[in-house]
């Protein structure tokens, strides 16, 4: 799934109304859009990639080390 579902959205910021849902999302600095309805839309990879910086890095989502090859 490319989104957090809604369950994962109010577990994350703790309101139910998509309003509390925008505004805790942005004063904690995450990127997210909007639905036509309202409610919040967050990247299932950017959470993951907040969350678990080392889980991303063992899959090879950083930068290889140019510098080494020389």
């Amino acid at each position: 799934m490319l989104f957090l579902n809604n369950e994962e959205i109010l577990e994350l910021t703790g309101f139910k109304l998509a309003t509390g849902q925008c505004r805790w999302l942005t004063d904690h600095g995450y990127p997210f859009d909007t639905s036509r309805s309202g409610k919040p839309k967050v990247l299932r990879s950017y959470l993951e990639q907040r969350l678990c910086p080392s889980l991303t890095s063992k899959f090879g989502f950083e930068e290889p080390n140019f510098a080494a090859l020389g």
